[in-house]
């Protein structure tokens, strides 16, 4: 039963369990910062680093063995089509790889995971492993992401944040295209699936479409916010060392 895909207690949003998933990601943060700098000098920090990658693409694997156990055979419902299947894979091989430049186009799309836990699209409890793999799978490629901020001190400019904006474009139309022709609800682009893209639906699929796409790049933008500050607070610093 543990691993049957049929619900058995129905999560519930804001529920105890809910606010305990959001404070363990606010501590995770906080954990993240207060240590950076001893991960960042210990002698076994990549090892570390790619132990960590390494879980997440193991615990990732345990999705689509979930899925095959429980009778999936559809080869779009088991492959990680999807902007946190997307951006957990380029996290991952960011941190094994400490490539700088993936990491600079994934960042901008952590915000799929953010949401995943805020708004979490999901009816299995505590008493299924679905419901382990989805919150532990979002936050770890989370951490993933402000490991790579703190520890290696990898941060975002506008230029990353117009390449990761083109190459989601460039996703978002290949789903589109899927979606429609193999009838597949790849990245919400038929139908919210009752996450907080159902505020455009109910005025036709091109403003459904508009809608889903514009708030997500939107969202995307916005994820530059902390970095600007970053900036004009060096700038600032800058101009009064002058």
């Amino acid at each position: 039963m543990f691993f049957s895909d049929q619900a058995g207690h129905v999560f519930e949003a804001y529920s105890f369990i809910h606010f305990l998933l959001i404070a363990i990601i606010i501590i995770g943060i906080i954990l993240l910062y207060h240590f950076q700098d001893k991960i960042r000098e210990y002698k076994h920090e990549r090892l570390l680093a790619k132990s960590i990658a390494l879980f997440a693409l193991f615990w990732e694997f345990s999705f689509y063995a979930w899925k095959l156990y429980n009778g999936v055979r559809d080869p779009l419902l088991i492959l990680p089509i999807g902007l946190c299947a997307y951006t957990l894979y380029v996290g991952i091989i960011s941190l094994f790889f400490k490539n700088k430049k993936l990491f600079m186009i994934g960042y901008f799309w952590v915000w799929g995971a953010l949401a995943s836990v805020l708004f979490p699209n999901i009816s299995y409890s505590y008493d299924r492993f679905r419901f382990y793999q989805y919150t532990i799978s979002h936050m770890f490629f989370f951490f993933m992401y402000i490991y790579m901020i703190f520890v290696y001190k990898w941060h975002p400019t506008i230029k990353d944040l117009k390449k990761s904006i083109m190459t989601l474009s460039i996703i978002a139309l290949l789903m589109i295209i899927f979606s429609n022709l193999f009838n597949e609800n790849l990245m919400f682009m038929l139908n919210s699936e009752e996450t907080p893209f159902s505020m455009f639906e109910g005025h036709g699929y091109f403003v459904y479409l508009l809608g889903v796409i514009t708030l997500s790049f939107i969202i995307t933008s916005f994820m530059y916010f902390p970095f600007w500050i970053y900036y004009r607070k060096i700038i600032n610093k800058l101009k009064k060392d002058a």
